[in-house]
């Protein structure tokens, strides 16, 4: 599985038009001034001077050296980067279900396949972009503190899960909930135990990370958490309307999943972009396509992965809540991590929709969610296992039907 995936990944991340991904020109702009003089972009620069610089630094430093020798275009090496990152997620989501759920074989595999199979990850990890490094540190720290909660936390892996998690922070600040997960959950076990060091050491190696962005942030454009466009005056209620939050034309996403039905209606238009293309950035007419004048099969192949995301989704919402109440009935500190650290990103994304409402929709991507993937796919896991009638042909069965659900998305998420 993970070799196919793998071979997927750089297939795609290969013959991907990376000025098709999201903030592709703006990502290039600050990549080459980060890579080629040593400091951040300005405002007038590019216009993700706000999104933190390690992705950039890699992938600009990649992208010159490949240059230098003559080796292809110069943002081949940050695609390839994307691809590896995801290929990367994949094999942590596997290891942190087996340290999660050690006997459960079905569930390892079971999670390995929704998390490879996610058109949100398959799509970002081919673009010139830092989504998908973010979400592989921040689910090896929290594999690391999972581990560390379930056996013993030692200065060690306290460093090394508070480095990773900074890291990520250090790539997308939608890592930034998960490393406050990860403090919550490492803080109420150290008061448990009375063992605080541990808990002092990955807060402090993640902020020794992570402050000197969040200064230079504050200092250089008024707030550490600064965006590209300022937030509108008024009540946060009063930026979006009772359409954003009740998405009246919601069914229309199984039927024509596409630009622009449904713009800024947050559950349609977020379930749409997770599940298929809703901004026609992959493998369609260049955008923006008027929906229109779309071929009749770019529309019904989305409409298709549409229809398979429903049962999936709820499998993940149902076992996120399951393994919140089962981490609470067992006082598992390290199973509350996966429940937490979802509504934690969750929480941020909506948050951040609703206080910088744009007219395209624009700031409710589905990569902005991918930091949740890792729990959304164990909690479906979970289920899943917990669900089937146990006996071999049972689980036979369960991982024919996984073979379908990958096999009739491949048209989708094959380049």
């Amino acid at each position: 599985m993970l070799i196919a995936e793998g071979a997927l990944l750089a297939w795609n991340a290969w013959h991907y038009d990376w000025l098709r991904g999201y903030d592709a020109f703006a990502n290039e702009q600050y990549a080459d001034v980060v890579s080629r003089e040593y400091r951040l972009p300005s405002v007038g620069e590019s216009g993700v001077w706000h999104t933190p610089p390690l992705w950039f630094a890699l992938a600009g430093t990649l992208g010159r050296l490949t240059t230098v020798l003559g080796l292809g275009h110069a943002q081949r090496p940050g695609q390839l980067l994307a691809a590896a990152a995801g290929l990367v997620t994949c094999i942590l989501v596997f290891l942190l279900a087996r340290v999660l759920f050690p006997e459960r074989r079905v569930l390892h595999l079971v999670s390995l396949v929704l998390v490879a199979a996610s058109p949100a990850l398959v799509r970002a990890s081919a673009m010139y972009h830092p989504e998908t490094l973010a979400v592989a540190l921040a689910t090896g720290g929290v594999l690391v503190a999972a581990r560390a909660l379930r056996t013993r936390w030692t200065l060690g892996s306290a460093v090394a899960a508070g480095a990773l998690l900074g890291l990520a922070c250090l790539t997308r600040a939608w890592a930034v909930p998960v490393l406050v997960a990860v403090l919550v959950v490492a803080g109420l076990n150290a008061w448990d135990t009375r063992r605080w060091a541990p808990f002092a050491a990955c807060g402090a190696v993640s902020l020794a990370l992570l402050a000197p962005w969040l200064v230079n942030q504050e200092l250089a454009h008024g707030s550490a958490l600064a965006f590209n466009r300022p937030p509108p005056s008024g009540s946060m209620l009063d930026r979006r309307p009772a359409s954003f939050y009740l998405g009246p034309r919601s069914l229309r996403a199984l039927e024509h999943p596409v630009t622009p039905l449904f713009r800024n209606e947050l559950v349609p238009h977020l379930y749409a972009d997770w599940w298929g293309d809703w901004a026609l950035t992959w493998d369609s007419p260049p955008p923006p396509a008027p929906a229109a004048l779309l071929p009749s099969g770019i529309v019904s192949e989305r409409a298709r992965q549409a229809f398979i995301g429903v049962l999936p989704s709820l499998l993940a919402l149902a076992g996120l809540i399951a393994l919140g109440l089962l981490s609470g009935a067992r006082r598992s500190a390290s199973l509350a991590l996966l429940p937490l650290s979802a509504v934690g990103v969750v929480t941020a994304y909506v948050v951040f929709a609703v206080r910088y409402p744009s007219t395209d929709g624009d700031t409710i991507k589905a990569t902005y969610l991918l930091m949740a993937l890792p729990a959304a796919a164990l909690g479906a896991a979970f289920v899943i296992d917990a669900l089937r009638p146990r006996g071999r042909v049972w689980a036979t069965a369960g991982v024919v039907a996984l073979g379908v659900l990958v096999a009739v998305q491949l048209p989708f998420l094959i380049l």
